[in-house]
C-alpha cells in the first residue's frame, strides 16, 4: 500500500479516538512513531493489515466494521485535502461516478504518485427498476467493506443521496498471472436509493439523455482504420477482427491478420489480469495498457530496414538503446452486439526522447489525438523540471552550508560560554554591551601546585602539559558541581569565584566546598617526580569585587580589587596541603555553612601587614564524597573522608612553612 493509506487511517483514528489511542495502535502493530505514515513510501499489505487489526483489537470493533468506517472517512479526507472539485466533476450521477473510479485510480497511480498500485475495478449494470448492480473485482480479498463505506459517503456528499447496499454475491478464484498465482475476489452489490418524493431511483441515478437522431452516418472500414490508426477489434476468442494501419509499423503483419491471437502480439501491462474476453469485460471501465511483445529494433531488424547513418546521427543514442517495448494506452469498449471488443488507444509516449526511441515522429499521431499536445507540453515540463532540479540542488547545497554554518555557530557559542559566564555570553551574542559591575561581597579563591617549579625542569614538556590537563579537568568538574565560576588559569595557578556574576548568599560556602574537593581530587593525580599523590594549596578571601569583560578579539571576564589581591596572598602564604583563609572568609562561610576552621594566628602578609588567618579543615554539612560525588570504599574510607586528607599531610608542621614560590598578584 502507498503511505497515503496509512496517513488517512492515522487521521481517522486520531480524530475519533485521540493521539493516545493511535500510539497504542502503533505499539501493538510494531511501528515506530513517525515511520508509519510516510506518504511517498510503499508499505507491504501485511503492514496495513497489522495496523487495522491493532485498531480492531484495541477498539473492540470487528475488522469489517473498521474497514467500512475507513471507507466513509476516505471520501471525507480525500475531499478535505484538495480533491473535492475533481470528485464532484467526475459524473452527474452515481453510476457514472462508479464507472469512472477505475480511471481515477489510474490517474492517482500513474500521474500523481507514479506508483504501481494494484487497485480494484468497478463495473456497473443498470437494472429495470432503477437500481444498480455493482461488480467489484480486487486482488485483495476481504476489503469489500471499504466499498460500502465509500459508496454511502460518496452518494451522500456528492449526490445528496441515501443509498442501501446489499451483497448479493461473493466469490473467489485463483488467477494465473505472469508474476505467479493470485486470488481474485468478485463481490456483487445491489444499490438502491431511499424513498424520495416525486423521483424514482432511475431519475436520481441517471441524467435524462436526449433521444438519438434519425440520421445515419456510415463510415467505411478503411475510413475507420485511417481515423483511428492504433485501434483494434477482437472477438470473444480474443482474435483480431480489425486493426489500425499504424500498428503494422511496430508489430509483424502476420501477427495482426484477422484470426490471429491477441496474446501473440501483445501482453497486458495494466490492469493486472489475464488477457481474455471475460476478464476484459469485468474490467471494462479500467484504463488498459498493452505492451508490444517485440522491441522496435527487433522488428526493424527482421524487416531489414534498420536506421540509416543520417537517422542514427539524428536520433543518437535513442536508437542504440531502443530495447523498450512500445506500450499502448486506451479504453476497451464492448460493442453493442456483445460479441466484440474495440480497443481505442494511442502510443503511451510522453516525451520527445521516448518518441525517437520507438522510431516515431509527431506526424505518426493523428491531429485529433491529445498525445501530440501531451508530448509537447511534457517536453516543456521536463525542461522546467530540469531547471527546478538545478535550483533544488543549489538549494540543497545552500541548506547544507546553512547547517554547517549553524554547527560552527553552535561551537562558537559553546566556546564563548566556556570563556565567559553564560549570562554575559548571552548579552554579547545579542550584541549588547556588558558594563563593569561592582559586587559588594564575593569570595575569591586561588590554588596552585607548590612543587610545580621543581617538576617543570625535570619532566618532558608533554608530561607537564598532561599533568596540568588532568588536574585542571578534575577542578573544572568540581566547579560545575559546586556551581562556582572558573575565572582563569595561569601556569599552575587556578582562580575561581563564588557570587559572581550571579549574586548568591552562600558564595563563601560554595568556594569552601570547592576548595575541599580540589584538595582531595589533587591527591588522585600522581606527582611525576616523587611518584606520590600531588599536593596543592589554596587561599580564600571574601570582600567587594569589580568584574567586567576586557578585550574585543579575545574577551575575558576579569576580576579586580583588593579582595583578589588578598586571596592571592592567602594562597602564596599557605603551607602545602592547606586551605588558607582570611578571617573575613571564615566569618562569611559560617553564616550559611558549618565548617571546622583551625586558627593559624597572626601572619605577616606582604602588602597587608599582620592578618589573623585560619585553615579550613572540614565541612560538617557535606562529606568529601558528597562534594566530589564519588563513591566511598566502605572497607577503606571513613564516613566523611576528611581524616584521610589530614593524615596525608600529618608530617607537616601545624603552622607550616610557607613554600618559597612565586607570588601571583593581580593588581
Amino acid at each position: 500500500q502507498f503511505g497515503f493509506i496509512h496517513e488517512s487511517v492515522r487521521q481517522l483514528m486520531i480524530r475519533k479516538y485521540g493521539e493516545e489511542f493511535w500510539q497504542k495502535v502503533l505499539a501493538r502493530a510494531g511501528f515506530e512513531a513517525g515511520k508509519e505514515n510516510i506518504v511517498n513510501h510503499y508499505y507491504a499489505d501485511s503492514d496495513t493489515y497489522l495496523l487495522v487489526d491493532a485498531v480492531s483489537v484495541i477498539s473492540k470493533m470487528p475488522r469489517e466494521q473498521v474497514w467500512e468506517m475507513y471507507g466513509s472517512f476516505l471520501i471525507e479526507y480525500t475531499m478535505e485535502i484538495g480533491w473535492d472539485d475533481l470528485i464532484r466533476s467526475m459524473s452527474p450521477d452515481l453510476k457514472g461516478f462508479l464507472d469512472n473510479l477505475d480511471s481515477l485510480h489510474y490517474f492517482i497511480d500513474h500521474v500523481v504518485y507514479k506508483a504501481n498500485l494494484r487497485g480494484p475495478s468497478f463495473r456497473c449494470e443498470e437494472n429495470a427498476d432503477g437500481s444498480i448492480t455493482l461488480h467489484y473485482y480486487t486482488g485483495r480479498p476481504g476489503l469489500y467493506p471499504i466499498v460500502k463505506g465509500v459508496l454511502r459517503e460518496a452518494a451522500r456528499r456528492v449526490f445528496k443521496l441515501e443509498v442501501s447496499l446489499t451483497i448479493t454475491g461473493r466469490t473467489q478464484r485463483s488467477v494465473q498471472m505472469s508474476t505467479g498465482e493470485r486470488t481474485e475476489e468478485h463481490v456483487i452489490f445491489l444499490i438502491k436509493t431511499a424513498a424520495s418524493s416525486g423521483m424514482t431511483d432511475h431519475d436520481m441515478f441517471t441524467a435524462v439523455m436526449p433521444s438519438p437522431t434519425s440520421g445515419v452516418c456510415r463510415l467505411t472500414a478503411q475510413d475507420f482504420v485511417n481515423t483511428f490508426p492504433y485501434h483494434f477489434v477482437i472477438d470473444q476468442d480474443c482474435k483480431f477482427v480489425q486493426v489500425g494501419r499504424e500498428l503494422a509499423n511496430y508489430v509483424a503483419p502476420d501477427l495482426l491478420t484477422p484470426g490471429s491471437s491477441l496474446i501473440r502480439a501483445f501482453e497486458i501491462n495494466r490492469p493486472q489480469i489475464p488477457l481474455d474476453f471475460e476478464n476484459i469485460c469485468n474490467f471494462i471501465n479500467a484504463v488498459f495498457v498493452l505492451q508490444v511483445r517485440t522491441t522496435p529494433m527487433e522488428y526493424r531488424r527482421k524487416r531489414g530496414d534498420g536506421p540509416t547513418v543520417e537517422q542514427q546521427a539524428l536520433e543518437g543514442a535513442a536508437l542504440e538503446t531502443s530495447n523498450q517495448h512500445l506500450k499502448l494506452k486506451g479504453q476497451m469498449m464492448l460493442l453493442k452486439t456483445g460479441m466484440h471488443i474495440m480497443y481505442l488507444c494511442s502510443p503511451y509516449v510522453t516525451s520527445i526522447p521516448e518518441l525517437l526511441q520507438f522510431g516515431m515522429r509527431l506526424s505518426n499521431m493523428p491531429l485529433h489525438d491529445a498525445t501530440r499536445d501531451l508530448i509537447l507540453l511534457n517536453q516543456q515540463r521536463l525542461s522546467d523540471v530540469e531547471m527546478n532540479l538545478q535550483l533544488e540542488a543549489s538549494n540543497e547545497q545552500l541548506e547544507l552550508m546553512a547547517k554547517d554554518l549553524e554547527k560552527e555557530k553552535t561551537k562558537t557559542d559553546q566556546l564563548l560560554s566556556e570563556m565567559l559566564p553564560p549570562s554575559v555570553a548571552h548579552q554579547l551574542k545579542l550584541g549588547q554591551s556588558v558594563d563593569a559591575r561592582e559586587y559588594d561581597f564575593a569570595t575569591v579563591m586561588f590554588s596552585d601546585v607548590p612543587n610545580f617549579q621543581s617538576i617543570v625542569p625535570n619532566c618532558p614538556p608533554k608530561d607537564v602539559v598532561f599533568l596540568l590537563n588532568e588536574l585542571f579537568t578534575k577542578f573544572d568538574r568540581l566547579v560545575i558541581l559546586q556551581k562556582a565560576y572558573k575565572v582563569e588559569t595561569v601556569g599552575d595557578s587556578y582562580m575561581s569565584v563564588g557570587g559572581i556574576p550571579e549574586d548568591c548568599e552562600n558564595h563563601c560556602e560554595i568556594i569552601c566546598h570547592l576548595a575541599l574537593g580540589m584538595l582531595f581530587e589533587a591527591t588522585t593525580v600522581c606527582d611525576p617526580i616523587q611518584k606520590t599523590p600531588l599536593a596543592i594549596r589554596a587561599g580564600i578571601h571574601s570582600g567587594p569585587v569589580v568584574a567586567g569583560v576586557v578585550g574585543a578579539k579575545m574577551p575575558r571576564y576579569c576580576l579586580f580589587g583588593d579582595t583578589v589581591n588578598t586571596a592571592s596572598r592567602m594562597e602564596s602564604h599557605s603551607p602545602l596541603g592547606r586551605i588558607h583563609c582570611s578571617e573575613a572568609a571564615m566569618n562569611c562561610a559560617l553564616k550559611t555553612g558549618r565548617f571546622q576552621f583551625i586558627p593559624r594566628g597572626k601572619v605577616q602578609i606582604k602588602g597587608k601587614g599582620e592578618m589573623q588567618t585560619f585553615y579550613l579543615v572540614r565541612s560538617y554539612k557535606k562529606s568529601i564524597w558528597e562534594i566530589v560525588e564519588r563513591p566511598r570504599n566502605e572497607e577503606v574510607n571513613t564516613i566523611d573522608g576528611y581524616d584521610e586528607m589530614l593524615d596525608m599531610f600529618a608530617n607537616e608542621d601545624e603552622l607550616g612553612k610557607v613554600a618559597k614560590t612565586r607570588i601571583c598578584s593581580l593588581q
